[in-house]
């Protein structure tokens, strides 16, 4: 049954994206840049009260090429290993007919 909601773990975004781009070697991780603001906010149990706040964005995630003792790394040989190509058949050889002339 359809869901409207897809939980991924970080591992399972990471080989997402390698198998998405491509990537068949090395070891890649995720890079997350955030922004942080300070902010005035009200909390929910006291609208009259205000308090400093930090509002936090996810500006953007990166696929970084990472060394393999680097945690969370993932080897994309591993998780996306290339594709064994089929070998193309070899072309028949015609038989050869004798030819005559008559």
């Amino acid at each position: 049954m359809p869901t409207s909601e897809h939980k991924y773990s970080i591992d399972e975004l990471l080989t997402a994206l390698l198998r998405d781009q491509g990537i068949h070697e090395g070891y890649w991780a995720l890079n997350v840049e955030f922004s942080a603001t300070g902010a005035s906010v009200r909390p929910q149990d006291h609208a009259t009260r205000t308090l400093p706040g930090l509002i936090v964005s996810v500006n953007s995630a990166t696929l970084r090429r990472a060394d393999s003792n680097v945690a969370g790394a993932l080897d994309a040989a591993v998780v996306n290993p290339r594709k064994e190509s089929v070998a193309a058949k070899p072309a028949r050889s015609r038989k050869t007919v004798p030819t005559t002339l008559q």
